[in-house]
């Protein structure tokens, strides 16, 4: 599971890559052919961000004659709605803690107050006591992320390599249903993963196990720490 590139966080049209997030994407790339990596299969959400990275991935591919499949999507690995989960509970935040008041204009121009107001959100959506008809629940992202998983598991069978170009909520809800973790500790996770990180998981037919989490070696070896983004 690849989380996507950098996308265009604080303007108008965030669903698209940056220009960072889209060399993000090509240095994946290369890494993975330099590794001689190959895949069997390819899946996106349906998010502009989520196939933009994996067009960008394919497309160097077919630019080094290696054979790649089509990419397919499914809406199952789209991120979920966080504007809507914080407009939907911001009213009750700004109850318990006030402060957040003043912090809300300042949102998109401050990252301690994005940080703030975010953080706080996710972890009360996370419990499930908060839930409303207006947004997805937690309970629902996991369900629709494990509904995907094994879908493209069956689908594929054993013995074959699926990349997935997706987003950090849905590779936590990914974590929470594989390794049984609760979502303030999968969400907490969330907030770890690196744009372009790689997330590799093993399957068979009983059950799917994590190999491994976070891996941004591509971007480490390419010497550049402005390359590291989380948002």
């Amino acid at each position: 599971m690849i989380r996507h590139g950098q996308a265009s966080f604080g303007q108008e049209h965030y669903d698209q890559l940056s220009p960072l997030g889209k060399s993000q994407a090509r240095i994946l790339a290369h890494h993975l052919l330099d590794m001689g990596f190959h895949f069997d299969a390819a899946y996106s959400g349906t998010m502009a961000r989520q196939t933009g990275t994996a067009q960008e991935v394919l497309s160097l591919y077919r630019a080094a004659n290696r054979k790649v499949p089509d990419l397919e999507m499914l809406s199952g690995f789209n991120e979920y709605d966080s504007a809507a989960v914080i407009k939907a509970l911001f009213p009750s935040m700004v109850k318990d803690d006030p402060s957040l008041h003043d912090e809300l204009p300042k949102m998109f121009g401050s990252k301690e107050s994005f940080k703030r107001i975010f953080e706080a959100a996710m972890l009360r959506w996370v419990t499930g006591r908060f839930d409303t008809p207006e947004i997805e629940s937690w309970e629902a992202l996991k369900a629709r992320v494990a509904a995907s998983l094994r879908l493209i598991t069956q689908n594929h069978g054993r013995g074959k390599t699926i990349a997935v170009f997706t987003s950090g909520g849905a590779i936590a809800a990914s974590l929470a249903f594989v390794l049984e973790i609760s979502g303030e500790r999968a969400i907490r996770l969330n907030w770890q993963l690196v744009n372009s990180s790689v997330t590799r998981f093993m399957y068979n037919e009983d059950r799917i196990t994590l190999a491994g989490f976070n891996n941004i070696a591509h971007l480490e070896l390419a010497g550049d720490p402005a390359l590291i983004t989380y948002r």
